[in-house]
């Protein structure tokens, strides 16, 4: 039977390609695994020790000047001579140090720095006795776009190496810049970046060794990361080596199936041909010389033909179908936009509300940008309804409707929540644009109706998303505000945060 011919060449084809892919498989994965689990290793050692080697000047140098004589004696008589000739940043520029300190009882003896907001950080270490528990350690204040390197020693008389008595500290430090970044590239042949704890790190491009190696502060938390990279060619040639075993193979599959599809043509590549003609035309003139045969691509051919026979009847109920679907679309479209927009005022209904609140508050609260609020209250409308009739009353909310969308942009969302009340719903507006947009709406309302014989106003209460917030809490300080406005008289705007 053709069936059995058939599985026999997929049997075939299907374990050469098998056996095949396991060979590309195990090369490729004992290739990298060696290649990658020693040259990480080695980068990372390498990287790490040439690291170390650049603030290693600066340690030294402060390490030795601390067990200087000279310095503990400047510490006991401060001298302006002294400090100028052996304690200046210039004259320890060439360590990479780009500041000095010398501190004695929680008091600075001396202090020299290109930037006066590295003292302040200084003065909150000495406070906290954090400068005496450690002897290297970095710091990233706000202010600052790189990590500070801050190296610490007590001061001690040069027969004292234990340092058992000290009688100061000496601190140094380098606050990295652009420069400093250069200076790491040039010295590891890499791609240097800093990155904080929590903040934006580098993205490794493809076929690049990466290294990341901590920094931390004086309490030994980690606060940010020297990243390393450099391009792996190794890799690269693996990559190409690999591309090629596989264009081989897929030649040799190529090849095989040719074969193969050649030597099966004259069993089922030109039937099947003709009778995907015959299902493409709605023909069955090219079946009926298939239709006597006793294997599968006769059963094929009659029950196509059968097939054939029913689809033009099928074609005249998908038609009526068709028909009946465009008309519920419309329906469904013409039911949506009665959900969607209040009928009366223009405004967008709650159905709005219920349907985009949820998202507004997520994507404010992902992206960091700001959403506001406004709940605004017609003063006094029930005694319109009351007295000049309902029909006046829906003139008013519609004119009170038009105001507002006039005067929101197109991002907002003026919502009618129910009778004469309405949330405004502001994205990326914080609360003092909301308090403007509020403030013209309440004024143009106000002038609208000025030749009314009756009084119109409305009352607002205006807030933003905190941190904090549910979506709950935002809404009801909202209504806090509208009712503070209303407590106060009236025909005014309230912020609330």
């Amino acid at each position: 039977m053709l069936r059995d011919k058939i599985k026999k060449y997929n049997v075939t084809a299907t374990l050469s390609f098998l056996l095949s892919l396991t060979l590309i498989v195990m090369f490729v994965s004992l290739s990298v695994r060696k290649s990658f689990g020693f040259l990480e290793e080695f980068y990372g050692q390498s990287v790490d020790h040439l690291l170390e080697s650049y603030s290693l000047p600066m340690r030294t140098v402060c390490e030795d000047y601390s067990l200087w004589d000279e310095l503990y004696n400047f510490v006991l008589k401060p001298s302006e001579e002294f400090a100028k000739t052996n304690l200046s940043v210039s004259y320890h520029q060439l360590f990479k140090v780009d500041f000095v300190a010398v501190i004695r009882d929680n008091e600075f003896v001396f202090f020299e720095s290109n930037d006066s907001r590295v003292k302040e950080l200084l003065v909150e270490k000495v406070h906290t006795s954090e400068l005496k528990k450690t002897t290297h350690f970095f710091e990233w204040p706000d202010w600052s776009s790189f990590p500070i390197e801050i190296v610490s020693y007590p001061i001690c008389k040069s027969t004292d190496l234990e340092r058992t008595n000290p009688i100061g500290w000496l601190v140094m430090g380098n606050v990295y810049d652009v420069q400093d970044l250069t200076n790491l590239e040039n010295l590891t042949g890499t791609r240097i970046t800093f990155s904080s704890v929590g903040g934006k790190e580098p993205k490794q491009r493809f076929g690049e060794l990466a290294y990341k190696k901590p920094i931390r502060n004086s309490k030994e938390e980690i606060i940010g990361y020297i990243h390393s990279m450099i391009e792996f060619k190794t890799f690269r040639h693996l990559v190409n080596s690999m591309i090629i075993l596989v264009f081989l193979l897929t030649v040799f599959v190529i090849v095989f199936l040719t074969f193969v599809t050649s030597y099966l043509s004259s069993y089922l590549i030109k039937p099947f041909a003709n009778i995907v003609y015959a299902i493409e035309n709605n023909t069955t003139d090219t079946l009926e010389q298939y239709t006597v045969r006793d294997d599968e691509i006769g059963q094929l051919a009659q029950a196509v033909k059968h097939y054939l026979i029913q689809k033009e009847q099928i074609n005249v109920y998908l038609k009526e179908l068709e028909s009946k679907n465009l008309s519920l679309r419309k329906l469904n479209e013409e039911v949506r936009r009665l959900l969607e927009k209040d009928p009366l005022t223009g405004l967008l209904t709650r159905f709005v509300f219920n349907s985009q609140i949820e998202r507004l508050y997520v994507s404010s609260k992902a992206d960091r940008v700001p959403l506001s609020a406004i709940a605004i209250d017609a003063d006094n409308f029930k005694k319109i309804n009351d007295t000049y009739g309902h029909q006046k009353g829906d003139e008013v909310l519609q004119k009170i409707g038009k105001i507002i969308i006039e005067n929101t942009r197109m991002s907002d969302f003026p919502i009618r929540m129910g009778g004469e009340e309405i949330l405004i719903l502001l994205p990326q507006a914080n609360i003092e644009a909301a308090y403007n947009i509020a403030e013209r709406i309440r004024k143009k309302i106000e002038e609208a109706f000025a030749s009314e014989p009756f009084k119109v106003t409305v009352s607002l209460g205006v807030t933003q998303l905190k941190g904090e917030d549910t979506v709950e809490s935002f809404l009801k300080r909202a209504d806090d505000a509208l009712y503070i406005s209303k407590s106060n008289g009236k025909n005014r705007t309230t912020m609330l945060l």
